[in-house]
């Protein structure tokens, strides 16, 4: 196993020909911010949206094989706000807030793609959405604060990607969200993360190499009312640090090393003045360190290193008088490892072989609470680990 992850990375670190190389440089020192803010009487449908980001790089590669050099570093502060006021809205009410210091994105498709980078945020990030409302048909409010944010995607071929994120400032996302009466669904969600990774694969070979560390405060927050609701659903997420790979029909070998003393907190408070016609749920999920690891049909070799000291914490609340389900349920973690093979309908029967570490030294804590006078069915689960690691295999021999 040792033997094939050495091999791996070696084969990541050869040099290469390429038709296409790209070296991208970006330094963002001044702060960015967006501000959107809308007033209305009536309407039938209301959509309003933030965004402000301090350094952006995306690339789209069907035609060569490409390495890119990337380097963003980011050390001003990002903010995005909406504040938003719709008396009557016959349709739909949209509104979003995002925010991030560093954001890069790369799509290959038929081509191999080898990528060196490194995203460097050390400003604070704050995404808000503030609402107040009369009556509307649906309802959806979000607020999304991220430090580094990367995405590669690759259809039929190879990536290459050896990384590092690094984050230092604090991370807030926050949504307040006040409504009359919402005829159909009204739904809130905060999702604040420090460093976040992602893959995603189909008949590719994924070969990484990602190094995640994350020293500021991470924070997400919803405070969802609504006096009248059929359904109401508010979700707080928060991360330090995350990777996910998700693959199908190609090898993965993935390295993930993450290191997070960041205080790393989720909060999730749905609120209902009266009967609720469906359902009404609060959900909030906080996590140190994070790696989400799924293949189908292919060899898959997997080394994580995770240490978190830092505080996590998720709290989740659910007030109403009464509906057919009331629901809450909060989950914190210190480390968390997932990883998952899918081998039916491949005759060689592919393999899993990991190696995991993992060190928590935070308190993690996690509470849900329901209030409600006469909902049919109640629902409530809290979950606090310092560190969990689960592998799964599926078919043959599984």
């Amino acid at each position: 196993m040792k033997r094939a992850l050495f091999l791996t990375a070696a084969l990541i670190a050869a040099p290469c020909a390429y038709a296409q190389e790209y070296t991208l440089d970006q330094y963002q020192s001044g702060d960015v911010s967006a501000h959107t803010s809308v007033d209305v009487g009536r309407a039938r449908d209301v959509g309003a949206t933030a965004v402000a980001a301090g350094t952006v790089a995306n690339g789209v590669h069907n035609d060569h094989d490409v390495y890119v050099e990337n380097t963003q570093h980011m050390d001003g502060d990002a903010s995005a706000t909406v504040d938003a006021t719709v008396w009557h809205a016959r349709g739909a009410i949209a509104l979003n807030a995002t925010a991030m210091g560093n954001g890069g994105t790369s799509e290959a498709y038929g081509v191999n793609q080898d990528i060196r980078s490194e995203q460097l945020a050390h400003g604070d990030v704050d995404a808000t959405v503030r609402f107040t409302g009369g009556d509307a048909g649906d309802a959806g409010t979000s607020a999304t604060a991220s430090g580094n944010v990367g995405a590669l995607n690759q259809e039929y071929g190879e990536t290459r990607f050896i990384g590092t994120q690094e984050s230092t400032g604090s991370i807030n996302a926050a949504v307040e969200a006040d409504h009359c009466c919402v005829a159909g669904q009204v739904v809130s969600g905060a999702i604040a993360s420090a460093n976040n990774l992602s893959f995603g694969g189909e008949t590719a070979t994924i070969l990484t190499d990602t190094r995640q560390t994350a020293s500021g405060d991470v924070n997400a927050r919803v405070d969802l009312y609504a006096g009248y609701v059929t359904d109401a659903s508010g979700n707080a997420t928060a991360n330090a640090n995350a990777v996910t790979i998700d693959n199908q029909w190609g090898y993965v070998n993935a390295r993930v090393a993450q290191s997070s003393s960041a205080a790393v907190r989720a909060d999730s408070f749905v609120t209902l003045g009266g009967d609720f016609t469906g359902f009404g749920s609060a959900g909030a999920y906080g996590v140190g360190n994070q790696a989400l690891i799924s293949n189908v049909g292919s060899d898959t070799v997997i080394d994580t290193v995770q240490d978190n000291s830092g505080d996590i914490s998720a709290n989740a609340a659910f007030s109403g008088e009464g509906g057919v389900s009331a629901l809450a349920s909060s989950a914190a973690y210190g480390n968390y490892v997932n990883a998952a093979l899918c081998a039916y309908c491949d005759e060689n029967v592919p393999s899993m072989n990991a190696s995991n570490s993992q060190t928590n030294s935070g308190d993690v804590r996690s509470t849900a609470t329901v209030e409600s006078e006469r909902a049919n069915t109640v629902a409530a689960t809290s979950t606090a680990i310092g560190n969990a690691a689960t592998y799964q295999t599926r078919g043959p021999g599984g």
